[in-house]
């Protein structure tokens, strides 16, 4: 006879700490280390970004640039290893050219093809305020079953101040990168810049991707890559359906205290002095 109460949710994977940061458990130690002899493909085209910036839906708009026609829903992060499959790099390794991937990691643990790129390979670095992205994390961490939920909002803000979340600090994380902002293997794009400027921000990824896009295409694609439509199309997808949450700017608003937002002011002014990279917070 079947139980008329619901099967508890498995236990997320513990998290993993490796060479100082915390990552979640589908980050696997093997995985991490992998990225040290994962080798990048010349025709390679790479998403990364610290979580919760904006990587799906700029995988989305530079696969419609490509007309790569992937399919969205099956998209890895090149460090991790979803239960029941290969890990991702495994998977990837055996994907045929030219390759779209993403990956969160800090620059220091990239694989060398992409920290020290040579040749042509092109990575497309997604930035957003850490606001905004302190509470697109929180929200999903909580409806993440593969994560842990996290205490309560107060001290979810005070670990993403002391860099103790996923990931790790997300002032070293885009800083990091930042550090490469004039190698032309790379574009750093905002996310609140795609949210001023769709069209004009899809023409700037397709002009550094070396892609012509007639008026229909550049259509196309935004009508493709909206938020919205994504939201739809990855609402009954296992592992995919809370990705898309608001996506707006400046929802930081409704979840912060005045004191809260203080701290983050503070950090922000003394992490980001003299790095030339700013952001608008509404």
């Amino acid at each position: 006879m079947a139980s008329s109460q619901q099967d508890p949710l498995p236990e997320p994977p513990p998290y993993v700490k490796y060479q100082g940061i915390l990552f979640p458990g589908l980050a696997t130690k093997e995985s991490l280390e992998a990225m040290k002899t994962f080798e990048i493909r010349d025709d390679d085209v790479v998403i990364a970004s610290y979580p919760k910036s904006g990587t799906m839906w700029t995988y989305h708009i530079v696969d419609e640039i490509l007309e790569g026609k992937r399919d969205v829903s099956a998209t890895r992060v090149m460090e991790c290893h979803v239960p029941q499959q290969a890990p991702a790099h495994l998977q990837y390794r055996k994907t045929p050219s030219p390759r779209l991937m993403q990956t969160h990691l800090p620059v220091q643990l990239a694989a060398p093809g992409l920290s020290t790129p040579a040749n042509k390979v092109k990575i497309v670095f997604v930035l957003r305020n850490p606001k905004d992205v302190c509470v697109s994390l929180y929200h999903f961490e909580q409806a993440n079953p593969l994560l842990n939920t996290p205490e309560s909002w107060e001290q979810y803000t005070k670990d993403f101040l002391d860099g103790k979340l996923q990931y790790g600090d997300y002032f070293d994380h885009v800083l990091g990168w930042w550090q490469m902002k004039d190698d032309p293997h790379f574009l750093f794009i905002k996310h609140e810049d795609m949210k001023k400027d769709f069209p004009s921000s899809v023409k700037t990824i397709a002009s550094f991707l070396e892609k012509e896009l007639t008026d229909e295409h550049l259509a196309r694609v935004t009508t493709n890559c909206s938020l919205e439509r994504m939201r739809k199309s990855l609402s009954d997808v296992a592992g995919k359906k809370n990705i898309v949450r608001k996506g707006i700017v400046g929802d930081w608003k409704n979840h912060f205290s005045g004191e809260e937002s203080a701290k983050f002011d503070q950090k922000y002014r003394e992490r980001m002095a003299g790095s030339g990279l700013e952001f608008e917070f509404e």
